[in-house]
Protein backbone atom coordinates (compact mmCIF):
# COMPACT_ATOMS: atom_id res chain seq x y z
CA UNK A 1 0.00 0.00 0.00
CA UNK A 2 0.92 3.54 -1.08
CA UNK A 3 -0.48 6.47 1.11
CA UNK A 4 -0.45 9.89 -0.30
CA UNK A 5 1.92 12.89 0.53
CA UNK A 6 -1.58 14.41 2.10
CA UNK A 7 -2.45 11.16 4.41
CA UNK A 8 0.96 11.17 5.25
CA UNK A 9 1.39 14.76 6.43
CA UNK A 10 -2.17 14.16 8.41
CA UNK A 11 -1.04 10.93 10.29
CA UNK A 12 1.94 13.28 11.08
CA UNK A 13 0.61 16.46 12.14
CA UNK A 14 -2.26 14.39 14.40
CA UNK A 15 0.49 12.51 15.99
CA UNK A 16 2.33 15.64 16.81
CA UNK A 17 -0.77 16.90 17.97
CA UNK A 18 -1.43 14.41 20.45
CA UNK A 19 1.83 14.51 21.76
CA UNK A 20 1.67 18.84 22.49
CA UNK A 21 -1.42 19.53 22.73
CA UNK A 22 -2.13 18.49 26.57
CA UNK A 23 -2.88 21.95 27.83
CA UNK A 24 -3.05 24.08 24.50
CA UNK A 25 -3.88 23.89 21.01
CA UNK A 26 -0.75 23.38 19.23
CA UNK A 27 -0.51 26.29 15.85
CA UNK A 28 0.00 25.50 12.20
CA UNK A 29 3.17 26.58 11.88
CA UNK A 30 4.74 24.55 14.80
CA UNK A 31 3.53 21.31 13.69
CA UNK A 32 4.59 22.37 10.32
CA UNK A 33 8.33 23.00 11.24
CA UNK A 34 8.25 19.96 13.85
CA UNK A 35 7.02 17.80 11.54
CA UNK A 36 9.55 19.41 8.36
CA UNK A 37 6.30 19.93 6.26
CA UNK A 38 5.08 22.99 3.65
CA UNK A 39 3.05 25.09 5.91
CA UNK A 40 0.28 25.59 3.04
CA UNK A 41 -0.42 22.54 2.29
CA UNK A 42 -0.08 21.55 6.17
CA UNK A 43 -2.85 23.80 6.38
CA UNK A 44 -5.28 22.45 3.59
CA UNK A 45 -4.54 18.98 5.36
CA UNK A 46 -5.41 19.93 8.50
CA UNK A 47 -8.80 21.90 7.42
CA UNK A 48 -9.66 18.17 5.89
CA UNK A 49 -9.13 16.42 9.33
CA UNK A 50 -11.15 19.63 11.31
CA UNK A 51 -14.24 19.12 8.68
CA UNK A 52 -13.83 15.27 9.29
CA UNK A 53 -14.03 16.13 13.37
CA UNK A 54 -11.10 14.13 14.10
CA UNK A 55 -9.25 17.76 15.02
CA UNK A 56 -10.84 20.99 16.61
CA UNK A 57 -9.44 24.19 15.52
CA UNK A 58 -9.20 27.99 18.05
CA UNK A 59 -8.65 31.04 16.05
CA UNK A 60 -6.47 33.73 17.35
CA UNK A 61 -3.13 34.37 19.25
CA UNK A 62 -2.99 31.37 21.73
CA UNK A 63 -4.94 29.43 18.78
CA UNK A 64 -3.80 26.61 17.07
CA UNK A 65 -5.38 22.52 16.63
CA UNK A 66 -5.99 20.16 18.63
CA UNK A 67 -7.89 16.62 19.08
CA UNK A 68 -11.19 16.33 19.73
CA UNK A 69 -11.26 12.81 20.85
CA UNK A 70 -8.41 10.95 22.80
CA UNK A 71 -5.41 9.29 20.47
CA UNK A 72 -6.71 5.80 21.17
CA UNK A 73 -10.21 6.79 19.38
CA UNK A 74 -8.95 8.05 16.38
CA UNK A 75 -7.62 5.22 13.75
CA UNK A 76 -5.15 5.60 11.07
CA UNK A 77 -8.10 4.86 8.96
CA UNK A 78 -9.91 7.41 10.35
CA UNK A 79 -7.25 9.81 9.14
CA UNK A 80 -6.61 8.48 5.95
CA UNK A 81 -9.79 7.95 4.90
CA UNK A 82 -11.04 11.86 5.81
CA UNK A 83 -8.09 12.73 3.42
CA UNK A 84 -8.07 9.89 0.36
CA UNK A 85 -11.42 8.74 0.72
CA UNK A 86 -12.84 5.48 1.69
CA UNK A 87 -10.19 2.51 1.06
CA UNK A 88 -11.95 -0.25 -1.44
CA UNK A 89 -11.33 -2.92 -3.97
CA UNK A 90 -11.62 -0.03 -7.17
CA UNK A 91 -9.71 -1.41 -10.20
CA UNK A 92 -8.54 1.04 -12.86
CA UNK A 93 -10.27 0.45 -16.10
CA UNK A 94 -12.60 -2.20 -14.93
CA UNK A 95 -15.86 -0.77 -16.64
CA UNK A 96 -13.93 -0.65 -20.32
CA UNK A 97 -12.66 -4.09 -20.30
CA UNK A 98 -15.34 -6.33 -22.20
CA UNK A 99 -15.45 -10.15 -21.88
CA UNK A 100 -13.09 -11.74 -19.47
CA UNK A 101 -15.89 -12.14 -17.19
CA UNK A 102 -13.97 -15.04 -14.85
CA UNK A 103 -10.69 -12.60 -14.37
CA UNK A 104 -12.50 -9.72 -13.84
CA UNK A 105 -15.06 -11.27 -11.00
CA UNK A 106 -11.61 -12.85 -9.21
CA UNK A 107 -9.77 -9.77 -9.72
CA UNK A 108 -12.55 -7.65 -7.98
CA UNK A 109 -13.10 -10.31 -4.96
CA UNK A 110 -9.04 -10.07 -4.99
CA UNK A 111 -8.75 -5.93 -4.48
CA UNK A 112 -11.68 -6.48 -2.28
CA UNK A 113 -10.36 -8.89 0.22
CA UNK A 114 -7.08 -6.46 -0.10
CA UNK A 115 -9.43 -3.43 1.24
CA UNK A 116 -11.16 -5.00 3.44
CA UNK A 117 -7.76 -6.68 5.35
CA UNK A 118 -5.98 -3.16 4.84
CA UNK A 119 -9.28 -1.50 6.74
CA UNK A 120 -9.23 -3.70 9.45
CA UNK A 121 -5.37 -3.24 10.04
CA UNK A 122 -5.55 0.47 9.74
CA UNK A 123 -8.47 1.07 11.69
CA UNK A 124 -6.66 -1.40 14.78
CA UNK A 125 -3.85 1.09 14.55
CA UNK A 126 -4.82 4.28 17.09
CA UNK A 127 -2.80 7.84 17.15
CA UNK A 128 -1.83 6.73 20.34
CA UNK A 129 0.03 3.49 19.40
CA UNK A 130 2.44 6.40 17.02
CA UNK A 131 2.93 8.53 20.06
CA UNK A 132 6.65 8.53 22.04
Amino acid sequence: MRLSRAASYGIFATTHIAEKSKDSPVPGQIIAAACSIPPGHLLKVLQQLVKSRILASERGPSGGFSLRRAANKISLLDIIESIEGPIDGEIGGFDDITGKNRAKGVAKKVCDDVAKATRTILAKTNVSDLTA
